[in-house]
C-alpha cells in the first residue's frame, strides 16, 4: 500500500510538474532564456532531478546501516514521507513568490528527497515480506498496486485539467493537483506506518543515542566495504544496474520536460499518456512476473531492458509534422470581406497577446484582434525571419490567401543536429505516411513504456533480495538505493552537458547508450551463486 501511495508523486507530479516548470521558467527568461547561459527549462529541471537524489545517494549507507542494528526503519520512512509530502503541498504557493520557477524548483527538490529516500526505506522492508522463491510476485504486486492507484488520482487531475484547460481557473487547479498528491501519499501511508511491524534485528545495538547510532553507521559501513568482495555477484549487479536503471530513472525523470520543450506536447496531452502509461503498467508487471516464473527473474529483467533500448530510439524519432491544412497553424488569419480586414481567429495563447517583431515593427496580437492585410504579410514575415520564434501561421482568404509560415524555433523544425537525421527519417517513413502526429506518437511510445516500466523495476528489486542477505537487508537495501541514485546524478548532468553542446535528441541517444551498456554487463549476473552466498551468510548469523 506504500506503492499505492506514493505513486501519486511518480505519476501527477511527473506529469504535471516538469510542464509546468517549464512554462513558469519561460514565463520568467523568454522563450529562448536560459539560466547561467546554460540552463534551458529542460536541463534546470534535470539539474533538480540531480540535486535531490544526489542527498539521499550520499546519506542512504549510513542510514541503512544503522537500520540494521537500530530499529529506526519505520520512522526513517515517516520522516520521508512527511518531509516528501507536505514540500510537494507547498508547491501551491508558487504563484504568490517572487520567482515561481525557483519556488518550484526548490518545493521539488526536497519532496523529491522525500520520494526517493522514502522508496529506499520501503524497498528494504522487501526480503521480510516472504521466502526468496515469491519475491518476484511480492515486488511485482507491489508496483502494480502503485500503478493502480497512482493512476486512478492522475485521472481525477486529468479531468479537473481538461475541465478548465484555458479558464480562468486553469492556474489553480494546477496547483490543486499538488495540494491533493501531498495528501493521498501522507494518508495512504498511514495504513502502511500502521500495520507494517519493524523488521527483526539479528545483532541489535541495544541502547543508542544519535551520535552514537551515526558512529555505529560508519564503523559497520567500513566494516561493509572490507567485506564486500566476498559478494562478488552483487557487486557485478550492482555494477549492472549502474548504468541501466541510471538511464531509465533518466528517461522517466526529463520525459515531461522534453515533451513540453522539445516536442511542444501540451500538458492535458502529457497527463493522459502518463495516465495510460498506469493502467497498462498494471498488467505488463504482473506479465513480467509470471515471464520470470517460466525463465527466470535475471532472463526476464534482460528482455525488458531490451524492450526499453527499442522504447528510447523510438523516442528520439518522435518529431510533429510540419503544419499543412489551415487548423494546424498556430496563428490563423480569415479574411473578412465585410471589413476588409483579416480576424486573428487563433493565437497561441488565446486572449493573452503574442508579441511578433520583424523589419523594426513590432506586433501584439491575441485572439479576436483585427489586422490590415498589409500587416498580415508582414505578420507573416515576422514569423518566417524572426529569431526563436516557435509559432506557426496560416492565412485564409483575400489577397494573402495561402500564404503561411513556419518560425525557425517550431517544435517540426529540425535542425542540423547530430541525430537529426533519425527523427528526419522516421516521420517521412514512418509518421507522415500514416498521418500521424505528435499527439499519437507520443501515445503510442507511453503504452509501450507501461508494458515493461513495472516489469523492469520490479524484477531489478526482486534480483537483488534474492542475491543478498536478509539479515542485512537494511545495508544492503542502502547500497542499492545509493548505487541507483547515486547513478542518477549522472545520468541528468550527462543530459544536462549534452543538450547544453548539441540538442536534447543527442543528450536522449547518449541515455539509449547507456542502458544499452547496463543490459550487456547483466549477462554476468551469476544469480544461482548469489543466493547460495546470501543464505550461508543468514545461516553464519543464526538467521533461518
Amino acid at each position: 500500500m506504500y506503492d499505492w501511495a506514493n505513486s501519486a508523486f511518480a505519476t501527477s507530479v511527473a506529469a504535471i510538474t516538469p510542464v509546468y516548470f517549464v512554462f513558469l521558467f519561460k514565463e520568467a527568461v523568454g522563450e529562448d532564456g536560459t539560466v547561467l547561459g546554460i540552463f534551458t527549462g529542460s536541463s534546470m529541471w534535470s539539474l533538480g532531478v540531480a540535486l535531490s537524489t544526489a542527498v539521499v545517494a550520499f546519506s542512504s549507507p549510513v542510514l541503512g546501516v544503522i537500520s540494521d542494528r537500530v530499529p529506526i526503519r519505520r520512522a526513517l520512512l515517516a520522516t520521508y514521507t512527511t518531509l516528501g509530502s507536505l514540500c510537494t503541498a507547498l508547491a501551491f504557493f508558487a504563484t504568490w513568490t517572487p520567482l515561481p520557477w525557483l519556488w518550484m524548483f526548490a518545493t521539488y527538490v526536497l519532496a523529491n528527497i522525500g520520494f526517493v529516500g522514502g522508496l529506499i526505506v520501503y524497498n528494504s522492508f522487501l526480503p521480510h515480506l516472504g521466502p526468496r522463491h515469491l519475491l518476484d510476485e511480492i515486488s511485482s504486486r507491489g508496483y502494480a498496486y502503485g500503478y493502480l492507484g497512482g493512476g486512478l488520482l492522475l485521472v481525477v487531475h486529468l479531468a479537473l485539467v481538461l475541465a478548465t484547460l484555458d479558464g480562468d481557473y486553469a492556474d489553480l487547479v494546477t496547483r490543486l493537483a499538488f495540494v491533493s498528491v501531498g495528501a493521498w501519499w501522507f494518508g495512504w501511508a498511514i495504513w502502511t506506518l500502521r500495520v507494517v511491524p519493524e523488521p527483526p534485528l539479528a545483532s541489535p545495538a541495544g541502547r543508542v543515542t544519535a551520535a552514537s547510532a551515526v558512529a555505529i553507521g560508519f564503523r559497520e559501513l567500513r566494516q561493509t566495504l572490507r567485506e564486500i568482495a566476498r559478494f562478488r555477484v552483487v557487486l557485478v549487479f550492482l555494477a549492472a544496474y549502474v548504468l541501466f536503471n541510471d538511464g531509465l530513472q533518466t528517461v522517466l525523470a526529463i520525459a515531461g520536460a522534453y515533451a513540453a520543450d522539445t516536442l511542444g506536447i501540451p500538458l492535458a496531452f502529457n497527463m493522459g499518456t502518463i495516465a495510460i502509461i498506469q493502467f497498462v503498467a498494471v498488467p505488463g508487471a504482473l506479465a513480467f512476473s509470471r515471464l520470470a516464473d517460466r525463465i527466470s527473474t535475471k532472463n526476464a529483467l534482460t528482455v525488458a531492458l531490451g524492450i526499453w533500448v527499442g522504447i528510447v530510439l523510438l523516442g528520439v524519432s518522435l518529431a510533429p509534422l510540419p503544419p499543412s491544412a489551415h487548423g494546424d497553424f498556430d496563428i490563423r488569419l480569415s479574411y473578412q470581406e465585410a471589413s476588409g480586414d483579416y480576424g486573428i481567429e487563433a493565437a497561441p495563447d488565446g486572449d493573452d497577446p503574442v508579441t511578433l517583431a520583424a523589419g523594426g515593427a513590432t506586433w501584439e496580437i491575441a485572439e479576436g484582434d483585427a489586422v490590415r492585410p498589409s500587416e498580415a504579410a508582414s505578420l507573416a514575415e515576422a514569423v518566417r525571419g524572426g529569431d526563436g520564434v516557435e509559432y506557426s501561421l496560416s492565412i485564409r482568404g483575400g489577397p494573402h490567401d495561402g500564404d503561411s509560415a513556419v518560425g525557425a524555433a517550431h517544435p517540426s523544425v529540425l535542425g542540423d543536429g547530430p541525430v537529426d537525421w533519425w527523427p528526419s527519417f522516421v516521420r517521412d517513413h514512418v509518421w507522415q505516411p500514416l498521418g500521424l502526429g505528435v499527439g499519437p506518437q507520443w501515445l503510442l511510445l507511453g503504452t509501450m513504456v507501461g508494458w515493461v516500466i513495472g516489469g523492469s523495476q520490479a524484477l531489478a528489486r526482486s534480483l537483488f533480495a534474492q542475491i543478498t542477505p536478509q539479515h542485512r537487508s537494511g545495508e544492503f537495501f542502502s547500497f542499492f538505493g545509493f548505487i541507483g541514485r547515486a547513478s542518477s546524478v549522472f545520468g541528468p548532468t550527462v543530459y544536462i552537458a549534452a543538450t547544453a553542446l548539441f540538442d536534447t535528441r543527442v543528450a536522449v541517444t547518449a541515455i539509449l547508450v547507456i542502458i544499452l551498456a547496463g543490459t550487456l554487463v547483466l549477462r554476468w549476473v551469476d544469480v544461482r551463486e548469489g543466493a547460495r552466498v546470501a543464505a550461508a551468510e543468514d545461516a553464519r548469523a543464526g538467521v533461518a
